[in-house]
C-alpha cells in the first residue's frame, strides 16, 4: 500500500475510481478535491486498488478487493481503523481477510434536502439555550476540549478559514459543540458532541439549529451520518430524512 500524491491527474483518476462507490458521507469528495484526507494505492504508476483515509481512521475502497491482490492490499491496513464503504464485494473481502478481528457496526445515512429554515428557526426560538450558542473562533478552536474535534484541519486558523462551528460554554468551559468535521466544495460533515453531564438538556438541538441554519444560508449541504439511536432521533427532529442503513466495520 503506497501513498498516492493528490496531483491533478491523480485526483482525476481517484474520482473515476470512486465514482461508482456508494456515498455514506463526504469523505471521498474531500480527498478528490484535496481538501482533507490521504489516498493510498497498490501501484502509483498504474493503480488498480485505492483507499481513501480520513483523519487516520475512516477508510473507503475502490477496486477489486475480492482477489489475491485485493486481499494483500487489505492486509496492509493498520489496526484501529473504521472500514466504511467500497466496490461491490468489499464486505465479503473484508470479512474474509479479518474475520473475528472485525466489529460489525450498523449506521444510518440521512438526506438534508428536506431541511427547512423555518422549522429550524422555530426549534431554536423555543429552546432557551439558543441564546447561549456562540460561534467558534480561532481561540475556541484551539481550546483543549473533547467537544470540538479539529483533527482533519491543519490548525485552529485553518478551521476558522474553511470550517464552521458553534459551541455552548459554562463557567468559561466548553460543554458542547456542533461543527464541520469535514469540508468539501458544497457540503460539510456534521459532528455534535455534548458533555455527558449536560446531555438531554437541549444543548445538541440548540447547537444543531445554528449550524444547519448557517449551512442553508451559505448553500452547503450539512451531511448527517448516525451511529446510534440518539443521533437518529435528533436528525429526524431537525428535519432530516433517512436514506438507508449501511454496514461498517471496526478493525480491532
Amino acid at each position: 500500500m503506497l501513498p498516492y500524491p493528490l496531483t491533478r491527474p491523480n485526483r482525476l483518476r481517484l474520482a473515476r475510481a470512486f465514482a461508482p462507490i456508494p456515498r455514506v458521507d463526504i469523505s471521498i469528495e474531500c480527498a478528490v478535491e484535496d481538501q482533507m484526507g490521504q489516498a493510498f494505492v497498490d501501484s502509483v504508476a498504474n493503480p488498480q486498488l485505492f483507499m481513501i483515509e480520513q483523519d487516520g481512521f475512516f477508510c473507503y475502497f475502490a477496486g477489486d478487493l475480492d482477489s489475491d491482490a485485493g486481499r494483500d492490499f487489505l492486509g496492509k491496513i493498520p489496526n484501529g481503523r473504521m472500514l466504511m464503504a467500497g466496490s461491490p464485494g468489499w464486505q465479503t473481502a473484508v470479512e474474509r481477510s479479518f474475520g473475528e478481528n472485525l466489529i460489525h457496526i450498523s449506521r444510518d445515512s440521512y438526506a438534508s434536502a428536506a431541511l427547512s429554515a423555518d422549522h429550524l428557526r422555530s426549534l431554536a426560538s423555543s429552546n432557551p439555550l439558543s441564546s447561549d450558542v456562540v460561534r467558534v473562533d480561532a481561540a475556541l478552536a484551539g481550546a483543549d476540549t473533547p467537544y470540538l474535534g479539529m483533527g482533519a484541519f491543519d490548525s485552529p486558523e485553518d478551521f476558522v478559514t474553511r470550517g464552521i462551528g458553534f459551541c455552548i460554554m459554562k463557567d468559561g468551559t466548553i460543554i458542547g459543540g456542533a461543527y464541520s468535521s469535514l469540508v468539501c466544495g458544497n457540503a460539510i460533515e456534521v459532528s455534535i458532541v455534548v458533555d455527558p453531564a449536560h446531555q438531554r438538556q437541549g444543548i445538541a438541538t440548540a447547537l444543531a439549529c445554528q449550524l444547519l441554519l448557517w449551512c442553508l444560508d451559505h448553500h452547503l449541504a450539512p451531511h448527517w451520518d448516525a451511529a446510534n439511536a440518539e443521533s437518529c432521533g435528533l436528525a429526524e427532529k431537525l428535519g432530516y430524512t433517512k436514506e438507508r442503513k449501511y454496514a461498517a466495520y471496526y478493525l480491532k
